[in-house]
C-alpha cells in the first residue's frame, strides 16, 4: 500500500511540473494576470515573477521585438510569449518540435485569452519561434479557437 501511495504521489508531482509556467510580467499589467487566470482554469500552475525589467527574459531567450508581447512564460524549457491559447501550448508540449524555442501571439491581439473585450475579437496569428531567429505560422485563432491551421 505504501509503495502505491508513493508512486501516486510522485506521479502527481510529475504531472504538476509538466503544467508549471514561470510567468514574467510587469507588476501593473492586468491582462497578463487575466491570461494567467485563463491558464489556471485549464489546470496550469503559475508562478508569477513581477518585475519592471521583464524584457530581460525576452533578451535571454532571443525573442525578436516583432514577436514580443506583454508577458513571457517558461514551461518545460519553452517560451510562451503573450496571449497564446492553451490548445497551441498543449500541441507544443506534446509534439516538442525540433529547433523551436517557443510559441508566440505577437502584440496583444484583441479577443485573445486575457484580452477579451465584449464582441471585439480579431483573428490573430500564433507562431512558432525557432532557435535561428525565424518563425513559422502555427495557425490563426479567434479567441481561443483555432480557425486556420498553419502547419
Amino acid at each position: 500500500m505504501k509503495k502505491y501511495l508513493l508512486s501516486s504521489f510522485l506521479a502527481l508531482n510529475l504531472f504538476a511540473n509538466d503544467y508549471f509556467i514561470e510567468l514574467h510580467l510587469s507588476p501593473s499589467c492586468g491582462c497578463c494576470e487575466s491570461w494567467a487566470d485563463y491558464m489556471q482554469k485549464k489546470d496550469y500552475e503559475i508562478k508569477f515573477i513581477k518585475t519592471r525589467d521583464f524584457y530581460k527574459i525576452k533578451d535571454e531567450y532571443h525573442i525578436k521585438p516583432q514577436y514580443q508581447s506583454c508577458h513571457t512564460g517558461i514551461i518545460q524549457g519553452y517560451v510562451i510569449e503573450g496571449h497564446v491559447p492553451q490548445s497551441a501550448i498543449k500541441w507544443l508540449l506534446e509534439n516538442k518540435p525540433k529547433n523551436v524555442i517557443g510559441i508566440s501571439a505577437p502584440g496583444m491581439p484583441l479577443g485573445s485569452p486575457g484580452m477579451e473585450q465584449g464582441d471585439n475579437t480579431e483573428e490573430y496569428p500564433v507562431i512558432l519561434l525557432f532557435k535561428d531567429g525565424s518563425h513559422k505560422l502555427y495557425g490563426y485563432f479567434k479567441g481561443d479557437e483555432l480557425t486556420q491551421k498553419g502547419l
